[in-house]
């Protein structure tokens, strides 16, 4: 699976504190995915009491993250 990030992403990963090792365990293996009203695919998985969101498209096996955030 070829993972990229989209500039967005980079920066806000980094400003929010999201590892990329969780990122990929919410790809690889999500608690819970559903489709968006735009397309994108949204991607969950519970961290240490707190909910990651991943939202991405998926096109020819190739995934673009678009963004990702922490719910508590």
């Amino acid at each position: 699976m070829h993972i990229s990030f989209t500039n967005h992403v980079k920066y806000r990963i980094n400003e929010r504190g999201i590892s990329l090792l969780h990122i990929e365990q919410t790809l690889k293996k999500p608690d819970s995915n559903r489709i968006g009203f735009d397309g994108t695919i949204l991607a969950q998985k519970a961290f240490a009491g707190k909910i990651l969101e991943i939202v991405y498209t998926k096109n020819k096996g190739r995934i673009v993250v678009i963004t990702a955030y922490y719910f508590d």
